[in-house]
């Protein structure tokens, strides 16, 4: 009994002192301050190592979904990476950067590994989710593979790209902010934005929606042929280049040219596009 008891106050003396020396040895803050939970335990030597795992919150369990791992010495060498939930890690003493990334949410932390220990941290990324809903405002239209980007914020301008997802309803991981998403078909040019709040812990659904009008490409000609489709708007800027006999593109009202090219053969047309309404563009030989 005086053994586990004497091991048990060795551990949690040494737990409150790896805090302290992990608070001074010059970790990153996080910007709301949230400490990270650290034990450690008293080993043999050659038995040192790291146990590494992270959540969302300080209050939520921790994350079992893959989280990409990095372990660098001081010299910025690379010793271990890993993509799993939690991770056990032997290495000799000595001091650490650990390298954590939840989809667009990450962290970087110095940790020093003394000898005759291991550490366990469980980081907190102070994350949440956000889930895409993109509609168009006709539903009578095709529905479209969406292109979703999302932007940080700062005092309201879109200052950097954080994210991309083409999967309607994916779940994409942000640290907790504000952020601007940007939503454009995979064909076409009908782009929505709005702006969103991600809280840390918690999945966001943000519902965005298209007015667009379809301009259905068809070339009229032999079923064989191999058909190459460049769309330009009226000032020239590249809309989309598809491949097939026909094409939809979601179109905002406009001029546009569409080219199809067949063979060593260029056919053009030129047609304008008004809000919500259906253009069959016919090109053939």
């Amino acid at each position: 009994m005086h053994d586990r008891t004497t091991r048990a106050l060795r551990l949690c003396l040494a737990s409150a002192a790896l805090a302290l020396m992990l608070l001074g040895a010059g970790l990153p803050a996080l910007a709301s301050g949230t400490p990270h939970p650290v034990a450690i335990e008293i080993v043999k030597p050659g038995r040192e190592g790291l146990e590494l795992s992270a959540r969302l919150t300080p209050e939520s369990g921790v994350i079992g979904r893959n989280i990409s791992w990095t372990v660098r010495r001081a010299d910025g060498s690379t010793v271990y990476t890993s993509e799993a939930g939690s991770v056990d890690i032997s290495l000799p003493p000595g001091d650490y950067l650990v390298d954590a990334a939840y989809g667009a949410a990450s962290l970087s932390h110095s940790v020093s590994l003394p000898p005759g220990s291991r550490i366990g941290a469980s980081f907190v990324l102070n994350a949440g989710g956000l889930s895409v809903d993109a509609r168009l405002a006709d539903s009578t239209l095709p529905a479209a593979r969406p292109r979703i980007r999302v932007f940080a914020l700062t005092e309201g301008k879109a200052d950097r790209l954080v994210a991309l997802s083409v999967e309607q309803g994916e779940i994409i991981r942000l640290p907790e902010g504000r952020y601007r998403v940007e939503s454009r078909p995979a064909e076409g040019n009908a782009e929505a934005v709005a702006d969103v709040t991600v809280k840390a812990g918690r999945v966001s659904t943000l519902t965005i929606t298209h007015k667009a009008s379809l301009a259905r490409l068809s070339f009229v000609g032999s079923p064989a042929a191999k058909v190459r489709w460049n769309v330009e708007d009226q000032k020239g800027r590249h809309i989309a280049e598809v491949s097939g006999l026909s094409a939809n593109l979601l179109l905002v009202p406009g001029t546009y040219t569409a080219r199809a090219s067949v063979g060593q053969e260029l056919l053009t047309a030129t047609f304008l596009i008004a809000a919500g309404e259906t253009r069959d563009i016919l090109l053939g030989n």
